[in-house]
């Protein structure tokens, strides 16, 4: 399982609201996007440095995927990042 599917399915359990492939006006695309609390998750392959400071100036919080192989208890860990900033 590719690690972007394996957050969507930890996010889904949590029972978080989300979009995915979200396109956005600055011309990118979230793979994870919470709209109202203008949160971005971003794979890996995606997060460019550019891209980051851009969503970032633009008022997102933006949260990037780690590389490498992720164990469950490391996917795990950046949800619960996530979580916490999704549910202030």
């Amino acid at each position: 399982m590719r690690k972007l599917d394996s957050v969507v399915s930890d996010l889904e359990a949590r029972g978080l609201k989300f979009r995915l492939s979200a396109s956005l006006r600055l011309g990118y695309v979230a793979d994870v996007l919470f709209k109202k609390e203008k949160i971005i998750v971003l794979d890996t392959r995606n997060a460019d440095p550019f891209a980051v400071r851009k969503l970032t100036a633009a008022g997102y919080r933006v949260f990037v995927i780690p590389e490498g192989k992720l164990t469950d208890e490391e996917v795990q860990g950046f949800c619960d990042e996530v979580e916490g900033v999704v549910r202030r």
